[in-house]
């Protein structure tokens, strides 16, 4: 996965979670009284930390593929 797969995959997910009504008030009042409803703060939390894994694992793969490139050039120069 690269870095625009998960910022998308953020977007994407905070787009859900502010559609549904069991987790997003959106009054039609205006946008000053839209509030995350008790699920949604957890729903929310929840989906950031699992974002949070999956960011780290994404920055561990890219400096993975890094080190290995670094080490195949050296070689090759060798």
């Amino acid at each position: 996965m690269d870095r625009q797969a998960v910022k998308d995959l953020v977007y994407g997910g905070l787009s859900e979670i502010s559609r549904n009504s069991k987790y997003y008030y959106a009054s039609g009042v205006g946008s000053s009284y839209n509030h995350l409803t008790d699920d949604g703060r957890v729903a929310v939390g929840e989906f950031i930390e699992e974002m949070i894994r999956i960011l780290h694992k994404t920055e561990q793969e890219l400096l993975d593929k890094r080190a290995k490139e670094m080490v195949i050039a050296g070689l090759k120069t060798s």
